[in-house]
């Protein structure tokens, strides 16, 4: 199996594992080649990777794409696949309250907003 090959079987086996809906193999493939690179590159390369816990590596999504801001549909998805994989609500929310100081209050309730309709839905 060739390098490219195997990082294309990693991305896609943690992408299945962390698969929050169906479809989203779909949605990737109307990216086109920005679909192929987050499955080699996202999955493949990054999220494959030793060191963190799946788990681990979702509350770290959830608090840099909150503390970035505008990203909405990102991270509720993030929020729906780290409670499919057992991340609590609680988790959530204190990973949402640790972004506060370092990335202000606005962005930090945008995000317990979004959590919060997570959990309504």
């Amino acid at each position: 199996m060739s390098a490219d090959s195997e990082r294309r079987a990693r991305g896609t086996a943690r992408l299945t594992e962390l698969a929050d809906e169906p479809g989203g193999e779909e949605f990737l493939a109307r990216l086109g080649d920005l679909g192929d690179l987050t499955v080699d590159f996202v999955f493949g390369d990054v999220h494959s990777r030793d060191g963190l816990p799946v788990r681990e590596r979702e509350l770290v999504i959830v608090a840099v794409l909150s503390a970035l801001g505008g990203l909405d549909p990102q991270v509720r998805a993030h929020i729906r696949t780290a409670r499919a994989i057992g991340v609590s609500d609680r988790e959530l929310e204190e990973t949402i309250i640790q972004i506060t100081p370092y990335a202000g209050f606005p962005r930090a309730i945008n995000a317990m907003k979004l959590l919060r309709e997570e959990q309504g839905a």
